[in-house]
């Protein structure tokens, strides 16, 4: 896939402020990315941010860690925390701000044991379609020690279709999105946002618990799954 996010992610880190990321969806219109999001400092994180990061345990694997707000600060704190991406750039601007443990490869090919696997800004939406937690969850299981746990949000977007849009006759939570950066289009790709409800069925259905820690005022909640 074409690296059009970490380009513009990297070239922010550089210094180019006026970067701006593009973004194309299934069920609106084009939107921008503000890419400075990527870049907090960890005083603007959210409650549901600072929840997650204090109930991580152990090993951390931050699961598509991006320009690293997350696992550089954990890092910080001196708790064992690798980040894992398989964007280019993105990996460029982990190294030259410090991150000690990198590991550049894409999640479902990666090997390793972790404690705690960590998906934030709804990581989730790695499973691509409803049909995908399954997969996704046993993939999450071979890289969990014994007794481990994943923490993750996600989202409840039925709000999209609340005044007139008309819903998708496939789960309202299955979206394809697609970046675009300087005139570079990457390719689609499929993102998931899973209801509380739903995700507390689907993974009592796989044996596992979930308990929702968080829930904001944007439908937006946090989970801890166990039972690995």
């Amino acid at each position: 896939m074409k690296d059009v996010h970490g380009e513009a992610i990297f070239d922010f880190y550089k210094g180019d402020h006026s970067v701006v990321l593009k973004t194309y969806n299934s069920y609106g219109e084009p939107e921008e990315m503000p890419v400075e999001v990527f870049f907090r400092d960890h005083q603007d994180f959210t409650d549901l941010e600072n929840l997650a990061i204090t109930s991580c345990e152990g090993e951390i694997l931050d699961v598509g860690a991006g320009a690293g707000a997350h696992a550089l600060f954990m890092q910080a704190f001196e708790m064992d925390a690798t980040a894992l991406e398989n964007s280019p750039g993105c990996i460029e601007t982990l190294r030259h701000s410090g991150m000690e443990k990198i590991v550049e490869e894409d999640f479902f090919a990666h090997q390793g044991k972790y404690d705690t696997l960590l998906f934030l800004m709804n990581g989730l939406g790695l499973a691509g379609k409803l049909d995908g937690l399954p997969y996704f969850f046993k993939h999450c299981e071979k890289l969990l020690n014994k007794g481990g746990q994943l923490i993750l949000d996600s989202s409840d977007i039925s709000y999209l279709y609340e005044d007139g849009l008309e819903k998708p006759e496939h789960y309202f939570g299955e979206i394809q999105y697609q970046y675009e950066y300087k005139g570079k289009k990457g390719d689609w790709f499929d993102w998931l946002y899973v209801d509380q409800e739903l995700l507390i069925k689907e993974t009592e259905s796989l044996g596992l618990k979930t308990e929702i820690l968080l829930t904001d005022e944007f439908d937006q909640y946090l989970a801890k799954i166990t039972g690995f």
